[in-house]
């Protein structure tokens, strides 16, 4: 693929799954450098009072009544109606998980979902086939690359790398940099509750507005550039 769609060769993306309160805050910054995200949401924890401990950090689902509107401008995508291990279940429960959450998340957001996030990273076969039939277009794994290369398969998005890592601004600068022949996507994940400490929300700070305000790259949501690959990436 020589460019996107747009004449530019350099695509930034991120995704950030589970929904939870920091999702707020990150939101914040992502609105203020003007990037894109794609929020893998499980729509069957939107509505509970659930809670769990990260580091010590009490995190908590993001409540859809109370936050209708959170996610706008942003693409809603998604991660298993109750985040279960897809591949440790019948077909039937796949199809369940997968088809229920797409059908709540794109009636609540009023939009035509078709991303997603395995949840906890895992999948195999059966899992593959289970998301086409459902039409989910693309679908991101948890293995960093390290690279800038597009997917040869959408149904195995493998990610550049996530936010933590200790070569993320590395990476960064370099895709910065870049003066490619051809098209390349910087792909950053993670967990905005893993944002534990005011260092760290700087950190990410420092990050977006490093990747930000280059009038070469497109600043896109996973779906724009999973559709835009269509044409030539089947899945």
């Amino acid at each position: 693929m020589k460019n996107f769609s747009n004449g530019k060769k350099k695509a930034v993306t991120f995704s950030f799954d589970d929904g939870n309160v920091d999702d707020l805050r990150l939101m914040g910054i992502f609105n203020k450098y003007g990037l894109k995200c794609t929020f893998n949401l499980n729509s069957g924890k939107m509505l509970n009072n659930e809670f769990w401990t990260h580091k010590g950090k009490e995190v908590r689902h993001l409540n859809y009544i109370e936050n209708e509107h959170a996610y706008d401008g942003h693409e809603i995508a998604c991660h298993g109606y109750t985040h279960p291990h897809l591949e440790e279940l019948n077909r039937a429960d796949m199809l369940n998980q997968t088809a229920l959450d797409k059908k709540i998340l794109s009636y609540l957001y009023d939009c035509d979902v078709k991303g997603m996030a395995y949840p906890y990273g895992s999948y195999n076969d059966d899992v593959i086939e289970v998301l086409k039939k459902c039409g989910i277009v693309y679908c991101r794994t948890v293995n960093s690359t390290h690279r800038y290369e597009l997917p040869q398969n959408l149904l195995l998005l493998d990610p550049t790398c996530h936010f933590k890592e200790d070569v993320t601004f590395e990476l960064a600068e370099k895709f910065v940099g870049l003066k490619p022949d051809s098209a390349k996507m910087l792909y950053i994940w993670g967990h905005s509750y893993e944002l534990i400490s005011e260092d760290d929300w700087q950190r990410f700070d420092d990050l977006c507005r490093l990747l930000s305000g280059h009038d070469d790259i497109w600043y896109a949501t996973n779906i724009e550039i999973a559709e835009d690959m269509l044409p030539l990436k089947f899945y």
